[in-house]
């Protein structure tokens, strides 16, 4: 979830006082409304003395929350600790009024966003100007011991003086204060630096890196990592180096060294100032921005004046329109030259720390050396090859071995899952399975599946295989559109025995229906489901307005197959909540499977233990560990997925838990037994005896010893760890050499430990974890993942032409 957008702080032109607006807030009589958005509306205000502010009030419902209230109390003591020529200041605040409210001194302007859709990328001078400005608004932010962490184009004000720097609501402390609510984002995706989007940890620098953003989006028109969903944006700003060719030369290894993916490569805020300075030649005073900006800003500003309406010879800003072209087009530049200084003289000189007065800020240097290898004692080249302890992450594990496929079984569509059991390999679609055996020839098959489970290239179960007979679930029945579990013979591939999960209609469950409900897997004998149920009771004895009561929630079935019968069934309620969402986990082994919340409500989330026997009754229930805040690491692999079958979910007697990190769950009570180091892993998987844990994450952007850095900037990898199951203590870790973004998964078979990403496969030696050999599945695959199984020497994968079969050693 990210944050709600925050109001404008430009009129355009100012609105009137609604019905609903009040009057006044504190001292301040209200003029009009400047914006609003989702924490509340900001209002244009005056003193008694005639200071014009800018109000922002905090909306009722909000205001109703403590936790809310919270934040925006540590939102105005961020804010009244910065004190800067290029931030707006606090006026006044009351945190603690019955609707909370903080003015600021108004600064008239234009979001740097809307300017770029006004007048398009800005020229070179004004770029100069607007890097310098905010860069002394960030010296001011991280000399009050706050990193702003949400620098963006929404939260930059052109005025007249100079960019401004707005908006501490997600700032946070060099103490560690987090100011924010649970369950919101830290920073807006495009404009995170990696280490924020990766959980890292966040300091000045993470500024930085958003102010490089920034500037190229001023210069482009678009940010270098906008488009597409949330997931794909992350993966660009932590692995993709971005086109900076629309940036000025002037100031292209400003921008370069401000988005470097390691910290310690880029310059400090002093430092960009230092650059923008150098060799820069007095000119006479002059306005930074384009006239048409200048013009914008003035209008903005008119309302300054006694009368609120803006003069009618200024031009209006049109509505809120997207900063730039969908990605992939080129930016819109305006008619006119664009480096051309402008002409209309300014209301004071822009200020860049010169004493004695102003600079031109047109021309410049283009030398950045002082930071571009900043960090390291050496070139990239020579970096040495020493060793590495069998612990240390950094420890290369890849390998440039090839392996040579057995044979290849042609399938004639996209595989979801693929399993097996003794001689026999299952490959299913959305639609269809087929049967192969060892040799690669058929056994049967396709047989239509019309499967309720997940679409090709989704990380979940389509069918769980025990005893010679695949369970999966489909839509059929009498009615056509129920959810049934079909037991499916392997050696033949003819239905065992099917069971509706609809039950009989009845007076008191009228239409209970069964809806995307899948496979878990296997414990004890009986087949795990997980799916959602709804209903409507009817009490006769009721009131007419209260006789029909609509429940629906996630439920999870445990189906006896030498009975044919579901044995016991829970639908699982939150009291906390309205709507209960989550995901079940099923064990290995024990008598507990465990249930994990994940409500949208921006809710704690929670963890639970279910017992296995009986009816379902919940053992216990406790804090989601790690689960206090929303972090992105948890946004990247709920998008992504990860499988919930035994081997996947335990270990030793834990559940395995990842939120910001991978956690040990005890299964009888819920309490944590060891949690993993700190990295943004995305899967985890046991050995098949229980007694090691493996787990991979994309690595963060450092700098590897022993391994080159590409133009000047580290190799992301991805690291992968084994664990004592018991203990927690960490056997080997070691980093392979990936820059192709995919979905990770880990199996583990016959001594090997397969490591999957997107179409790209590894098979690590289960001891030291060092790659045997390396196979690419699907090339041009970079989101998802292929699917893979293994067993009995070998593994199978979904190739670009069919079924692949390749040898473990």
């Amino acid at each position: 979830m990210t944050n709600p957008p925050e109001p404008t702080r430009t009129p355009e032109p100012l609105e009137p006082l609604g019905p609903s607006d009040p009057p006044g807030v504190g001292p301040y009589t209200l003029l009009g409304r400047l914006g609003a958005g989702g924490m509340g509306a900001v209002y244009l205000g005056r003193s008694p003395g005639g200071r014009t502010v800018a109000v922002k009030v905090v909306r009722p419902e909000l205001a109703a929350d403590p936790g809310f209230r919270a934040r925006f109390r540590a939102e105005v003591t961020a804010a009244r600790a910065v004190s800067g020529a290029f931030t707006a200041p606090v006026v006044d605040a009351d945190p603690e009024d019955a609707a909370p409210w903080m003015a600021t001194a108004y600064v008239p302007g234009v979001p740097l966003g809307r300017a770029v859709a006004l007048a398009g990328p800005l020229p070179q001078s004004s770029l100069r100007a607007l890097a310098a400005g905010i860069a002394e608004a960030l010296e001011s932010i991280h000399a009050a011991g706050l990193t702003h962490r949400d620098l963006k184009p929404g939260n930059v004000l052109l005025a007249l003086d100079g960019p401004h720097v707005i908006d501490f609501g997600i700032a946070r402390a060099a103490d560690g204060t987090v100011l924010t609510a649970a369950g919101t984002v830290l920073g807006t995706p495009a404009y995170m630096s990696p280490e924020q989007a990766t959980a890292g940890q966040v300091g000045p620098a993470s500024d930085v890196f958003s102010l490089g953003t920034t500037l190229a989006f001023a210069a482009r028109g678009v940010g270098p990592f906008d488009g597409g969903r949330t997931v794909d944006v992350l993966k660009r700003v932590v692995r993709e180096q971005p086109d900076l060719s629309a940036v000025p030369e002037g100031l292209r290894p400003l921008v370069a060294a401000c988005l470097s993916k390691d910290p310690a490569d880029r310059p400090t805020p002093r430092e960009v100032v230092a650059y923008v300075e150098r060799d820069a030649a007095p000119s006479p005073a002059g306005a930074w921005l384009p006239p048409v900006l200048t013009a914008a800003v003035e209008a903005a500003a008119a309302v300054m004046a006694p009368e609120v309406a803006p003069a009618p010879s200024s031009p209006p800003l049109p509505p809120a329109a997207p900063p730039g072209p969908p990605p992939g087009m080129p930016p819109h530049t305006p008619s006119g030259p664009q480096d051309a200084e402008p002409r209309r003289p300014s209301r004071r000189a822009l200020v860049l720390g010169v004493a004695g007065g102003a600079v031109a800020l047109a021309g410049g240097g283009t030398g950045l050396g002082l930071w571009l290898t900043r960090g390291r004692s050496s070139g990239p080249g020579d970096a040495k090859k020493s060793g590495h302890a069998p612990t240390d992450p950094a420890r290369p594990l890849g390998t440039d071995v090839t392996a040579a496929p057995l044979w290849t079984a042609p399938v004639t569509e996209p595989l979801a899952q693929i399993t097996g059991e003794g001689e026999t390999v299952l490959a299913l679609s959305a639609k269809n399975v087929w049967a192969v055996g060892r040799t690669g020839l058929p056994v049967w098959g396709p047989v239509a599946l019309t499967s309720e489970g997940p679409l090709a290239g989704l990380v979940t179960l389509v069918a769980t295989v025990a005893d010679g007979t695949a369970y999966t679930v489909v839509t059929g029945g009498a009615s056509g559109r129920e959810s049934v579990l079909r037991a499916i013979r392997l050696d033949t591939g003819a239905d065992a025995w099917t069971l509706s999960l609809n039950p009989q209609q009845s007076s008191l469950v009228p239409g209970e229906t069964a809806v995307s409900v899948s496979v878990l897997g296997m414990l004890g004998g009986k087949v795990y489901l997980t799916g959602t149920t709804s209903s409507t009771v009817v009490n006769p004895s009721a009131e007419p307005s209260k006789r029909y009561e609509f429940r629906s929630g996630p439920t999870i079935w445990a189906v006896d197959p030498a009975e044919r019968k579901v044995t016991w069934k829970v639908r699982l309620s939150d009291p906390d909540v309205k709507y209960s969402q989550g995901r079940a986990f099923l064990p290995s082994s024990g008598t507990r499977l465990m249930w994990v919340t994940a409500n949208n409500d921006g809710s704690p989330a929670k963890i639970a233990g279910i017992e296995t026997s009986g009816e379902g009754k919940v053992a216990w229930e406790q804090p989601s560990p790690g689960a206090g805040a929303t972090t992105i690491d948890q946004m990247v692999q709920d998008a992504r997925g990860r499988l919930n079958d035994g081997p996947h979910s335990s270990a030793g007697g834990y559940f395995l838990h990842m939120t910001d990190g991978l956690y040990a769950i005890d299964q009888a009570n819920g309490q944590i037994g060891w949690r993993a180091p700190k990295t943004l892993f995305g899967t985890v998987v046991a050995s098949p005896d229980g007694k090691t844990v493996y787990a991979a994450g994309m690595g963060s952007p450092v700098a590897v010893a022993g391994m080159q850095a590409i133009e000047g900037l580290a190799t992301i990898g991805i690291v992968v760890y084994a664990f004592d199951a018991a203990t927690g203590a960490v056997r080997w870790a070691g980093n392979i050499e990936h820059r192709i973004s995919g979905t990770l998964t880990l199996l583990s078979a016959d001594d090997t430990v397969y490591l999957n990403s997107g179409g790209h496969l590894w098979a690590l030696n289960a001891e030291d974890g060092k790659a045997r050999w390396k196979y690419v599945l699907n090339p041009s695959l970079t989101y998802g993942s292929v699917p893979v199984w293994a067993g009995a020497g070998r593994v199978y994968g979904a190739g670009t032409n069919g079924l692949v079969a390749l040898s473990a050693k």
